[in-house]
């Protein structure tokens, strides 16, 4: 391993054990007044729809693309990218730890993985399968307020924000009838952050909860990077940042 890959490893390890220390300084500090906080381990479930959203759509007059994505991709994403975007399904799994602070306020640390991105799949003339994935695992702190309680049913409004750490990005590909190919993608940031607004249902079974749980997300850091051997052409390409919505279902015990 060159000393290059060494500090950047470093660097991100540090990142995440920072984030992580936060959370189980919370941990421990709520712990320590096991009287006036009570706490239970929650589980979910479900899908994440993302997409990507731009922060200037300007049209470039030179290039005539609204959207360029070629110098983080590659120029097989030059035909796809002119048409229109599709949201990415994917899988979503998460574990938190639900505080209760007094009768109607909570802290949930939470940790999760998932994967965001989008899809530009179009079938009107001929078959183009264009998909970029990105895994994150994701480390979320929100604040909740029960605004409706009632002997069984519980609906709490949540929001905070979110740091997500790059696993890995791939982008699938498929023109007319050839197979999909799979291939990695370097110039994704290895960082991202943003913030989140939830909405949980929950039914009461004896003292544990079945829920629904939807939340919407947008992240706040540009998720490419500009290659360094890319000619001044590509430098206004825009900005890429993700957004969307977790649809769960979980269990709180």
């Amino acid at each position: 391993m060159d000393q290059d890959n060494f500090i950047f490893i470093k660097r991100h390890l540090a990142r995440l054990i920072n984030v992580s220390f936060v959370q189980i300084i919370c941990i421990v500090i709520l712990s320590l007044f096991p009287g006036t906080t009570k706490s239970q381990i929650g589980i979910k479930l479900g899908t994440t729809i993302s997409n990507f959203y731009y922060t200037d759509r300007n049209m470039d007059p030179y290039l005539a693309f609204d959207i360029d994505l070629r110098p983080y991709l590659g120029y097989d994403i030059e035909g796809p990218q002119l048409g229109d975007q599709k949201p990415l399904i994917s899988a979503f799994v998460s574990v938190y730890y639900n505080f209760k602070l007094s009768n109607r306020f909570g802290l949930r640390p939470e940790i999760s993985f998932t994967q965001k991105g989008v899809s530009f799949n179009q079938f009107e003339y001929e078959r183009v399968i264009y998909k970029v994935i990105i895994n994150y695992l994701e480390i979320p702190l929100s604040i909740a307020y029960q605004f409706i309680k009632k002997e069984k049913f519980i609906t709490e409004l949540y929001l905070g924000g979110f740091a997500a750490f790059n696993m890995g990005a791939v982008k699938k590909v498929a023109n007319h009838n050839s197979q999909v190919e799979k291939t990695k993608i370097d110039n994704t940031n290895k960082v991202d952050g943003g913030i989140h607004l939830g909405l949980t249902f929950k039914y009461k079974i004896s003292e544990d909860f079945v829920l629904l749980d939807l939340r919407l997300f947008e992240g706040l850091s540009d998720i490419f990077t500009m290659p360094e051997d890319q000619p001044k052409l590509y430098y206004s390409t825009q900005k890429t940042k993700i957004t969307g919505v977790n649809i769960t279902i979980g269990y709180e015990f």
